[in-house]
This record gives structure tokens, C-alpha cells and sequence, in this order.
């Protein structure tokens, strides 16, 4: 926490910050790419196209945000998680990491190709088939979660260690704590639970149900403006490969919305 400065609660973040935070880290992205990279190393166009997703995934939320489409924008907060989590576990070694990551896509086709069969659809070749078997399969998010905070948090300060077993409940502040607070919370959404109709409806009268064409509430707050925390730990990880763009302009972009400004 920067010293002296009061944290602002996620939920007092009105859309003109979101969009200001939004631009500056745009902004900061356009400035780096395109950018082409030399041939024999795979790990950097892959950093730079996570780099580029963050960004445009940032701009979709704010622009739902704007929109006043807040459900839509908390289901896209669980794909900004996801995606950051990816490139934060791949940077712990890119080297091994993005071999596994591949095969992860393999087996993802493999099951496919294996659904689609049943309509007469081949999705892969036979060869591509006998290439994908024995393929690993996916990591789970709570696993990779945990890896991140682990590794991390003894490389940079911006992320806390995740520990279970002591007389204290971890952190919720950790990757494994995001894991719960972002991602399983938008599963209400994703997976068509009671909850979402549910933020259409009104009853001004007892018994008499009103639905609109818009979002009236909310069965738990939600707080799009998470992700630009989120894609503030994708910079610093960027960062540390890349050295860029450097952690004081991270923080100064990401504490602008955290933080409420020095009196």
C-alpha cells in the first residue's frame, strides 16, 4: 500500500476512472506494439500477445461498464482472470511451461475432434490425432493459482504467498484468493444460474414480478474495476522478463484507481 494513501473499496470506482485507468494502460500498450520479434525464440510473441489480449479485454469490460451492462462485464472479469493466470504460470518457465500449455490445446482439439465425430465432423487429421494422444491435459485453475502465488510472491512484491494450516485463514488477496472472490463468483453467470435472470427482475408489488431490458441488480456486488489490478500483475510479470514498462509507472497507473489521492 503506498504510504499514506487510503485504499478505495472496489465498489466506490465510478466508470470515468475505469476508463481513465483503462486508456492510460492502452496507451501504454500502443506504444510498445507492433513490435515484430526475432526468429528462434517462441517465448516473447506469445508474452506480447498476451500483452495485446490484456488490453483489448480491459476495453470490452469498460466499455460494458459504460453501458451499464454489468453482468456481462463480470463474466468477461472471469476470462481477464483466466488469461492472466495463464501468462503469470507461464512465465515461472517459459521454457517448460509453454510445452505443457501446448499440449493443454492439443487435448482441448483431441476432445473435440472426438465430439464432433458422433456428427460426421472431423476436426483433425488422422495424423493430427496420433500426435494429440497422451496429449496432458489442463492444468486446474485452482492448481495454477496456487504455483503462481508461490513463485511469485518470493520474486516480486506485488503478490503475497498462499499458505494453508495456520491459525489464520489465508489471504483472499492471492491468486488462489482471486481464484474464489473473481472467477468462481462470475460462475453464477456463465453457467446460466438462477442469478442471472434474476438481475432483471423487480417486484414494486408483492407476488408481481416486473423483468426489464436492462440489469436492475446485482445478487452480490460486483467489481468490474478489479480487472485493472488484474492486468496490473500481467505488466509487472511482462516487466520482469522484458523490462517494461517498469514497475513505478505499473503502480502509479494501477494505485491512480486502487488508491483515493493524497489530501
Amino acid at each position: 500500500m503506498p504510504e499514506g494513501r487510503q485504499a478505495r473499496p472496489l465498489s466506490e470506482v465510478e466508470p470515468e476512472l475505469l476508463r481513465e485507468s483503462t486508456d492510460a494502460i492502452n496507451a501504454l500498450i500502443a506504444e510498445r506494439l507492433p513490435l515484430q520479434s526475432p526468429p528462434g525464440d517462441e517465448w516473447p510473441p506469445i508474452a506480447l500477445g498476451f500483452l495485446a489480449r490484456g488490453g483489448t479485454l480491459l476495453e470490452s469490460l469498460t466499455q460494458l461498464v459504460e453501458q451499464g451492462m454489468h453482468g456481462e462485464a463480470q463474466m468477461l472479469l472471469r476470462v481477464v482472470f483466466e488469461h492472466v493466470a495463464t501468462f503469470c504460470w507461464l512465465a515461472i518457465d517459459p521454457m517448460v511451461h509453454l510445452g505443457q500449455w501446448r499440449e493443454w490445446s492439443d487435448a482441448r482439439r483431441l476432445k473435440l475432434h472426438r465430439d464432433a465425430l458422433r456428427f460426421g465432423i472431423e476436426v483433425l487429421t488422422p495424423d493430427e490425432v496420433t500426435a494429440s494422444e497422451g496429449a496432458t491435459r489442463p492444468l486446474p485453475l485452482p492448481q495454477m493459482a496456487q504455483e503462481i502465488d508461490e513463485y511469485w510472491s518470493e520474486v516480486s512484491t506485488a503478490f503475497r504467498p498462499y499458505t494453508e494450516g495456520g491459525d489464520d485463514p489465508p489471504s483472499i488477496l492471492t491468486f488462489r484468493g482471486f481464484y474464489t472472490a473473481v472467477y468462481r463468483k462470475g460462475s453464477n453467470l456463465i453457467h446460466a444460474d438462477m442469478a442471472s435472470p434474476d438481475r432483471f427482475a423487480t417486484m414494486p408489488l408483492i407476488g408481481q414480478v416486473t423483468i426489464h431490458a436492462r440489469e436492475k441488480r446485482s445478487e452480490n456486488p460486483d467489481y468490474p474495476a478489479f480487472s485493472i489490478a488484474l492486468v496490473g500483475f500481467l505488466l509487472i510479470v511482462f516487466d520482469h522478463h522484458f523490462s517494461w514498462p517498469g514497475r513505478d509507472l505499473i503502480d502509479r497507473i494501477t494505485n491512480a484507481l486502487m488508491y483515493y489521492p493524497d489530501d
